[in-house]
Order: C-alpha cells, then sequence, then structure tokens
C-alpha cells in the first residue's frame, strides 16, 4: 500500500491529494442542515429520516414541517401541528368547518452516536455504545494526521461481522484522525464497483445475465476518488455475509453526521476467508514469485475483531495476517464458546498470547474479568487449586471458596503443550470484582511471534 501512496504522490505531487482540498463535508453541526437526520424530543425522542424541503416527519404530537427545522440552531425549537376541524356558525344556518391545530414546541438536535444507534432502524441487535466504546477502547488506537509528504505505516482493521454498523462508527471514529480530507463522493453505483463487493439485492449482476459491461467512462471524480482512497494511512474493512445487513449498515453509516466516517470504511459482502484470499490475490509480491515458486504476503492487519456464528473457525484464516502485536479481539454471546476458541488456538499451536476476557455489560467498572486458561487437575485436588502450567509446582494452596489473586497467576502461551504428570482442564470463572448483567463475552489475544 505505501508503494501505491509514493506513486500516487509521484503523479499528483508530494502533498497528499487531500491536503490543500476545501472541505466537502460541512462540519459545521451547530446549524441543521438540509439532509440531517435530527432527534425531536418529545416525551420519546424520535429520529427522522433525511431532512427535505416540503416534506413532514410524524410524531405522536403532531407533525414537524422539514422546512421549519431545515436553518435551525441546535437544542432550537420547533411547533408540532395536530390538525381537527371544529364545527362553527358565523351567520344563524351557516355553518364552517374551521381547522384548529394543536401542538408542542419540541427541540430540535442532531443525535450523538449513542442515540443514533439506539434509533436508527435495525435487522439485528447492534453492539450498543458502552460495549462499543469498551471494545475500541481495547484496541488501544493511536493515529496522527500526516504532515506533507509524510508516509505512515497504515493502520488496517478488520471487522467481521457488520451488523448494524454501530461497532463500525466507533473504530472509524477512532482512526479519523489518519486521514486527510475526501475529495468529493462519487456516485454510489461507481462505490460499489470500486470496492469490490458482491451484488446486492437490488443491483443487476451483467456476468450472471451474461450482458457486456458498459464500457468505462473517465470520470474525473472518480479518479480523484480512487486516488484518496489508495493513500490512506487507516482503514476499516467490514465484512458480513449477509447483503442485506451491510446495505443497511452502510446507509446508517453514511447518515451519520453527514457521512463524516464513510470515507474510513471499506464493505465487503461474504465469508471473511473469501475476503482474506481477495486480498491475498490482490497483495502478491510479484517479485519473488519467480525466485521461489510461491507468492508470499506480509500480513497487514493491525487489528481484527470476529463478531459472527462460528468465530473461532475463522481464527486460523486471519491470524496469519495479523500483524506482530496486532490483537484479536472475539466478541462471543457464551463463556464456553470463549473455551472453543481458546481450545482451536492452542491445538492449532497458533502464535496467539491471551491478555483478558472480559464480561460485557452496565456495571459501574465497565465489565467483569474472567478467568478463562487450561489448568492442571492434580489426582484428588480441589478445583481451587488448579494451577496453570507454569506454576503448577510448587502453587501456594487457596481455600475452596477462594479466588486467587491475579498477580499470582501467570501469563503463558495459549501454544504451550500441557504439563506432564496432570490432567490438562479448561477452567472458566469470574474473577473476583462487582457482579453486572451481562450482555456478551469479549476475548483478547495478542500476536507474539518470536524468530
Amino acid at each position: 500500500m505505501s508503494r501505491l501512496r509514493q506513486a500516487l504522490q509521484r503523479i499528483f505531487g508530494a502533498t497528499p491529494t487531500g491536503a490543500l482540498r476545501s472541505r466537502t463535508i460541512d462540519t459545521n453541526f451547530s446549524i441543521i442542515k438540509e439532509g440531517d437526520r435530527v432527534i425531536l424530543h418529545g416525551k420519546q425522542p424520535s429520529l427522522s429520516k433525511a431532512l427535505k424541503p416540503g416534506e413532514k416527519l410524524q410524531t405522536p404530537r403532531g407533525a414537524v414541517e422539514h422546512d421549519s427545522i431545515i436553518g435551525k440552531r441546535v437544542w432550537d425549537t420547533v411547533q408540532s401541528r395536530k390538525g381537527q376541524y371544529t364545527h362553527f356558525s358565523i351567520f344563524p344556518g351557516h355553518i364552517t368547518d374551521i381547522p384548529l391545530y394543536t401542538g408542542l414546541n419540541l427541540r430540535v438536535s442532531l443525535p450523538t452516536l449513542e442515540e443514533y444507534v439506539a434509533l436508527t432502524p435495525r435487522l439485528v441487535t447492534p453492539i450498543y455504545p458502552q460495549d462499543a466504546n469498551l471494545i475500541a477502547s481495547l484496541l488501544d488506537i493511536h493515529v496522527n494526521t500526516p504532515a506533507a509528504g509524510e508516509i505512515q505505516p497504515t493502520t488496517e482493521i478488520l471487522e467481521s461481522g457488520t451488523g448494524h454498523g454501530s461497532l463500525t462508527l466507533h473504530l472509524a471514529r477512532a482512526i479519523h484522525a489518519a486521514n486527510t480530507t475526501p475529495p468529493p463522493r462519487p456516485s454510489r453505483s461507481q462505490i460499489n464497483n470500486l470496492e469490490g463487493r458482491v451484488t446486492r439485492p437490488g443491483e443487476k449482476d451483467t456476468e450472471q445475465s451474461g450482458e457486456k459491461p458498459a464500457e468505462q467512462i473517465a470520470d474525473p471524480a472518480q479518479e480523484e476518488w480512487d486516488a484518496w482512497r489508495a493513500q490512506r494511512n487507516a482503514i476499516i474493512h467490514t465484512v458480513d455475509v449477509s447483503p442485506k445487513f451491510s446495505a443497511l449498515a452502510e446507509k446508517n453509516i453514511r447518515g451519520f453526521r453527514r457521512g463524516i466516517y464513510a470515507g474510513n470504511i471499506d464493505f465487503y459482502v461474504g465469508p471473511v476467508e473469501n475476503w482474506i484470499a481477495q486480498q491475498k490475490q490482490q497483495r502478491k509480491k510479484t517479485g519473488l514469485a519467480s525466485l521461489t515458486g510461491v507468492n508470499p504476503v506480509d500480513p497487514f492487519l493491525s487489528h481484527v475483531i470476529l463478531d459472527m456464528p462460528s468465530s473461532n473457525l475463522r481464527i486460523p484464516h486471519v491470524t496469519p495476517m495479523l500483524k506482530r502485536d496486532g490483537l484479536l479481539v472475539v466478541f462471543m454471546p457464551s463463556i464456553t464458546q470463549i473455551g472453543e476458541c481458546l481450545q482451536l488456538i492452542r491445538d492449532q499451536r497458533l502464535p496467539l498470547v491471551q491478555e483478558k476476557v472480559i464480561e460485557l455489560g452496565s456495571g459501574i467498572s465497565g465489565g467483569r474479568t474472567w478467568d478463562v486458561r487450561f489448568a492442571t487437575k492434580k489426582s484428588g485436588a480441589d478445583p481451587s487449586s488448579w494451577a496453570v502450567p507454569s506454576d503448577a509446582e510448587g502453587a501456594t494452596p487457596v481455600e475452596a471458596d477462594e479466588q486467587p489473586a491475579a498477580d499470582a497467576i501467570s501469563e503463558v502461551s495459549t501454544t504451550e503443550e500441557p504439563p506432564k504428570g496432570g490432567e490438562s482442564v479448561l477452567v472458566c470463572r469470574p474473577k473476583v470484582g462487582v457482579r453486572i448483567q451481562g450482555g456478551g463475552f469479549v476475548a483478547v489475544w495478542r500476536r507474539i511471534e518470536d524468530r
């Protein structure tokens, strides 16, 4: 990717394409614009569709004209109107229906990310903001806006399981500072072809129908968009097997804050292993092919997030493309499924070291930490005395109802063989801490591969 950026900079000049370009997204979020989606704060907050002149928004408190919202400052009030007719007599024997309108003043604002995730239409349960924020913080992302002419290592994050697009938005916000201002976005069809995704419902597949694809016409806007995408310093690759979910997630992402984060994201529809194979094909080192007979591909993913059924089966596909010191985050509804991931990593001797397992929920601490590891079961020993392989010899006895201290458990690689002289068992138990209502489990592994 860096070679391509260097070539593009030689063509377009030393300064990245977006550095001197006027801003294409109006980031003055203090004034409501046409096309915005807004929150009307009544008894129950409601999220509008994109604002268009001449249209109305129906609320339980009456209809609100879009024209009355466009141009308002955030947190201004707008008048809802609930119409009804009453019979009124001006002259004897002459009855006229006169409309009387009732309504309320409603506050209007642009949605926060939390409100937006909660109120957008959904086909699948989203990762709620408190959990999405936790997952994003676990990745410990640090990016910086490049100086003119500077080429930074590309940060590429793979999210498998786009779903509602909630976590995708949080990740895109975290990397946003790394990229320059995008050029005007080309038409939707051009973006679909550009990103190489499979046909979605309602899109015509010319290959299957046998029709000849239309000749590509040079489009300056498309060329500028291609050039900007090629020089991005941070990218979210989001993959989902469902075209329906992917299409709705993309719509949601483009609808938030005038699509400010949409350019940071590439969408793909299909299994994640197909995406990995496609990326390998595109990134082959052709220069080494003639010497070795193979086309090696360096790991290019900074982090990987798996949020999908049977995530453990995808771990062997994504791990080889994960950079050293990169994080693998797996989101599962059950703690036993985290155990299956741990078993697979150990069986296949993958170069991953477990960092933590966290139960998601609404507790003050943000999540209860779990102890998920392989331990040595000694003959006739109480489960509380099971020790990890590295401290099996001379382990300090503990009471049956007492949890070992965190610093008494040594960090070990899940690729180590089970120790001799004892049966290896999987331990899954919460560590001592605040009790919370769990909403799933997140396990974090780091790739550490010594030569």
